[in-house]
């Protein structure tokens, strides 16, 4: 990171879920440990950096949960992105919104006899969550889910832990959202080629990494298999990397 001694800027991307806030059973449970909400708040008001959060969560409910001023904040792998004004929504996606409000529908239907599964409608996409259930469960859910997208072929399914989501099939995720993202927030801070940095811990984070695998540092949360460069162990070692960020900032 010598980079940033040499006084260059520093744009910090991440999840959510898994990276920043251990995973919960239940969606709405998710906490920001209290010191890395102070770090990131840090970080978004340093004149030489800059803080996005990328997620699955709809836009306003990942900006509720982290509660970092100043921070950009994407939703629903990046298809929703707002910060200092600015919004920007996937028009493919944005048109596709009553399909998947009709799929919400759908799913709640079909799986209302389904012990421990959750239907989280998030306006762009729709997600089921199936941590509560029991193992059996998984083969329903992924013909239900299957069969909601071979209906509608604008549709695609997109698996995480214990989770499906369906979403829009449009050539727009997290990969993308880090790129737009980054030349966004890169010219308000008006130094040469900041360093940019991304930490996630899903299948989803892969397209993150793979967008900063020659022009930033990718960091994956976890230890499930993945092509990003350096790897920590769990949210709370996420927390001790952002405290180190600041320091060298500062």
């Amino acid at each position: 990171m010598g980079a940033l001694r040499r006084h260059r800027g520093l744009i910090v991307l991440s999840d959510f879920d898994g990276t920043l806030a251990p995973i919960v059973d239940r969606p709405e449970g998710a906490r920001v440990p209290r010191r890395t909400r102070r770090i990131l708040t840090r970080l978004a008001r340093h004149p030489r950096a800059r803080v996005g959060i990328i997620s699955g969560r709809r836009l306003e409910d990942v900006r509720k949960l982290v509660g970092v001023p100043g921070a950009a904040y994407a939703g629903c792998h990046g298809l929703d992105i707002a910060w200092r004004g600015v919004r920007f929504r996937h028009p493919g996606a944005a048109a596709a919104a009553p399909l998947m409000r009709r799929v919400a529908r759908e799913l709640r239907q079909g799986t209302r006899r389904l012990r421990g599964v959750l239907v989280e409608p998030k306006g762009l996409s729709v997600s089921l969550h199936f941590r509560l259930a029991g193992p059996s469960i998984l083969p329903r859910l992924r013909v239900l889910v299957r069969a909601a997208a071979a209906r509608e072929p604008a549709l695609e399914v997109l698996p995480g832990k214990k989770i499906l989501e369906l979403r829009p099939r449009v050539a727009w995720g997290k990969g993308e959202a880090v790129g737009w993202l980054r030349r966004l927030l890169a010219k308000s801070l008006r130094r040469r080629a900041p360093v940019t940095i991304y930490l996630g811990d899903d299948a989803t984070d892969e397209g993150a990494f793979r967008a900063l695998r020659r022009t930033g540092v990718s960091v994956a949360v976890g230890r499930r298999r993945t092509r990003a460069a350096y790897r920590l162990r769990d949210p709370a070692a996420a927390g001790k990397l952002l405290v180190w960020l600041a320091s060298i900032l500062d």
